[in-house]
């Protein structure tokens, strides 16, 4: 008959071999912790005129070799400093010239590039006129309004934002 083993007692911190790892503690600085993920924030309009045309805008060539010539919506990444209303409203001021109406939250997505992961956050909002003209800054190479069902045939930067947009834009 054989003897049963003797159950371990582990000292705090380590664990037993070949167990699970624990979570690092908040704050650890251990070479072994797990690495955090944070996302890169960023935001958009979904900016409509008074007609219901929606503004896209087009990623000049020298963007990234990927999304060169591909589509997206005015806005861009939250600073840490930024109030998100009030960092979208800045963002749409320096990309088009224009001044819409107050952001009101519609949409989130979420997607991972090669150097980090994104959190979208799409927000409604409205601008007087039919198709106003606007002033484009150097971050894009051509604005476009369109009609919501044309929005389909636009290759945009990121599939979730059409997704997105084609979701706010059916209710």
């Amino acid at each position: 008959m054989s003897k049963p083993k003797k159950a371990h007692r582990h000292r705090r911190g380590t664990r037993p071999k070949g167990g699970a790892a624990k979570a690092p503690r908040k704050g650890s600085t251990s070479p072994n912790a797990r690495p955090r993920h944070f996302y890169d924030v960023r935001q958009y309009a979904i900016l409509r005129d008074g007609g219901g045309h929606v503004l896209i805008l087009q990623l000049p060539k020298e963007y990234d070799e990927t999304a060169a010539n591909t589509w997206t919506l005015p806005g861009g990444k939250l600073e840490p400093s930024d109030n998100p209303a009030e960092g979208l409203l800045r963002e749409i001021a320096e990309e088009t010239g224009l001044t819409p109406t107050m952001p009101k939250l519609c949409g989130i997505a979420r997607w991972t590039t090669r150097a980090s992961k994104k959190l979208g956050i799409f927000y409604g909002t409205q601008v007087p006129g039919t198709k106003p003209e606007l002033k484009l800054s150097g971050e894009h190479q051509r604005a476009v309004w369109v009609a919501p069902g044309e929005l389909g045939g636009f290759p945009f930067h990121r599939p979730e934002m059409l997704d997105v947009l084609k979701e706010e834009l059916s209710k």
